[in-house]
């Protein structure tokens, strides 16, 4: 009867150590913050952030950018063709790119300061991690924003998630 008693206590507390582990690990995560500059050599942001928007694309920019050299070839030719139903055209060209649908915006003031203090990531995280809570795989974040500086430190905060993942 002890040994019965002994081993239903030993479940209980090894539950609580789970549930314990488990919530305390959850806790842990924190935002994440991408802060989107125009210049970047490694992505394009097609857009102006200042337009009502619902979401924001990323794309690799030397792809991005050697699609549109081609789509001036082709028109120069008058072989260019874009489908406005598929957004498709007619030259099947991979630009990889990534769409995120904006949740929530608001403008912040933020010193350089507190921007240090962000848990920053960079463009090769977005590609690597972005996704991962939407196809439910196990990510290490709890939200992502966007991070768009308007003028002087003042930011505009775009809390996003990703809805399409292409190429």
């Amino acid at each position: 009867m002890k040994s019965q008693e002994a081993m239903n206590v030993n479940k209980s507390l090894l539950i609580v150590f789970m549930l314990c582990s488990i919530f305390s690990f959850s806790q842990n995560k924190k935002d994440v913050f991408f802060i989107c500059k125009n210049d970047n050599n490694e992505y394009f942001i097609a857009g102006k952030f200042d337009e009502d928007r619902d979401y924001i694309t990323v794309y690799n920019r030397e792809e991005y950018e050697y699609h549109q050299k081609k789509v001036k070839e082709a028109k120069n030719k008058g072989e260019y063709h874009f489908d406005p139903a598929s957004g498709r055209d007619n030259l099947n060209m991979k630009v990889s790119k990534l769409t995120f649908e904006i949740i929530s915006r608001e403008k912040k003031l933020l010193s350089k300061c507190e921007i240090k203090k962000l848990n920053l990531v960079d463009y090769n995280w977005i590609i690597n991690n972005s996704w991962k809570k939407i196809a439910k795989q196990p990510c290490d974040f709890k939200n992502i924003y966007f991070l768009h500086e308007i003028k002087n430190g003042n930011y505009e905060s775009y809390k996003v998630g990703v809805t399409i993942v292409a190429y």
